[in-house]
């Protein structure tokens, strides 16, 4: 796939030229650790019990069984890691990681920003062997949280049905939902935890318990946007599905001169636009000159017409526009970024969620952009909006608080990581009150968790002492 397209596409081309995938973070500054009791864990007695398989330091199979998809946690050091195949083993290691008092990293698709997959000191529980739910048809469906999106939007496609779904292949739907889930259907159908009907998960007391707006209404609360790893061990979700159509992809690129008009211009139309438009602007500085570009999606057949829209509405010049059709399938594959957006990678990223996009905030993202050490490599921020159904439901209607803002930030580079964590802090440091926090699926290292949750927390917090008193759970983001 060549040009720049989408978000995962264009932040694997802000790295020399490659199309991928993968949003990221760094890893939180207190790490767990596990804490023994008395006698020594009974690591044998553990694997006799389990369906699935034990892996300790000791076992060849280790490195292979701790390995997360950013390449720059490939030295975590867990205690073990358990695969399980059955609900039964959850619970078993569940029991056991309580008794000796070791912290638990729940590891679904593997792709935390933070390597909150494989925390060092902790229990990993590998939920990719866990029974895929019987799928019955119609327009819900339950699916394992290890299940990959492109395996996910594959089987929905198949019958013409859909989740709002984010853009990398190889993310597991709880993780992708647990925080929020922003993506190219968030206008028009939400986020992807706004289609979530229940979960049932493995609490740290070991009850197995099913959320949902009827039951445990407090869980089911938390566990939409007050991200993944925080309160127990989710081990299967129900979704409400919606219909598939066509949609047209326009690409247009803009003189960087022009980059924050671009931002802001965009930003006002696309509030306004109706719900089936949804669009991002990514900017890219390094190797080379800077890039900007707008990608929308639209209705099948009115790609050119809606970029003219915006381009008259806007005032703005395009240097180049270029629009395609595409089915829903080859519409998930676009914005996937190709095979190679499947592939382990070292990176660096993070995020600010924008309050209001005025034309300081364009000015503070430009200039973050416009700071970084062409030398090191390449950059790149991707913009996305958070209008349309995302503020259909109230901030405080659900943990993911971030309702009543403008846009997200999304800062990505696979740069050197001293450079890569010296420019995310200055790009923090512009942007200044112009952000109101950040995307809990895009977490940072020492963040706190009132970063990600903002007027949320208290109320969080509180569910998860109910249910987590001890911290068994770890997130990896700070409280």
């Amino acid at each position: 796939m060549s040009g720049e397209i989408s978000r995962q596409a264009f932040v694997r081309r802000a790295l020399g030229g490659l199309a991928g995938t993968a949003l990221l973070g760094s890893c939180r500054s207190v790490t767990p650790t596990a804490v023994s009791g008395p006698a020594l864990p009974d690591w044998t007695a553990l694997g006799g019990q389990l369906d699935g398989g034990l892996m300790l330091p000791s076992s060849s199979d280790y490195a292979a069984a701790k390995g997360v998809f950013n390449t720059r946690f490939s030295g975590s050091t867990p205690v073990a890691v358990v695969t399980v195949a059955s609900l039964s083993d959850v619970q078993k290691a569940v029991a056991f990681a309580a008794t000796n008092n070791i912290g638990i990293s729940v590891r679904s698709g593997g792709h935390s920003y933070l390597g909150a997959s494989a925390l060092d000191g902790t229990l990993v529980l590998d939920l990719r062997r866990l029974p895929k739910p019987v799928d019955t048809g119609g327009d819900v469906v339950t699916l394992a949280p290890a299940a990959d999106l492109d395996s996910v939007q594959t089987q929905l496609a198949a019958r013409g049905r859909s989740i709002p779904s984010g853009s990398c292949p190889t993310v597991g739907v709880a993780g992708l939902t647990l925080g929020g889930g922003l993506g190219s259907d968030a206008r028009l159908r939400g986020l992807t935890c706004d289609t979530l009907q229940s979960a049932s998960l493995v609490l740290p007391s070991g009850d197995v318990v099913t959320a949902s707006a009827q039951d445990h209404d407090d869980l089911f609360w938390a566990l939409r946007g007050g991200g993944g790893g925080n309160i127990g061990v989710v081990t299967s979700l129900t979704f409400r599905t919606c219909p598939t159509t066509d949609r047209d992809v326009a690409t247009l690129t803009f003189p960087m001169e022009s980059a924050s008009a671009v931002i802001t211009g965009w930003h006002g139309w696309l509030s306004a636009a109706p719900r089936d438009i949804w669009g991002m602007v990514n900017i890219t500085a390094g190797d080379g000159p800077g890039r900007c570009t707008v990608i929308l999606a639209t209705p099948p057949g009115t790609g050119a017409s809606v970029a003219g829209q915006m381009l008259t509405t806007t005032g703005l010049s395009a240097s180049s526009t270029r629009t395609q059709t595409l089915s829903r399938l080859e519409f998930v594959h676009y914005f996937e970024g190709g095979d190679a957006a499947k592939v382990p990678r070292a990176f660096v990223a993070g995020s600010d969620i924008i309050g209001e996009m005025s034309s300081a905030a364009a000015d503070s993202i430009v200039a973050a952009m416009s700071a970084w050490p062409d030398s090191a490599g390449s950059a790149t921020a991707v913009v996305e909006s958070l209008s349309g159904a995302v503020s259909d439901v109230e901030p405080a209607g659900s943990a993911f608080p971030w309702r009543r803002q403008a846009a997200s930030v999304q800062w990505y580079t696979e740069a050197a990581p001293d450079t890569a964590n010296m420019w995310l802090a200055a790009a923090h440091q512009t942007l200044g009150s112009t952000s109101a926090g950040g995307y809990i699926n895009y977490p940072e290292a020492g963040d706190p968790l009132s970063r990600y949750l903002g007027p949320n927390l208290q109320r969080f917090n509180a569910i998860r002492q109910k249910y987590d008193p001890n911290g068994l759970i770890r997130s990896g983001i700070g409280g």
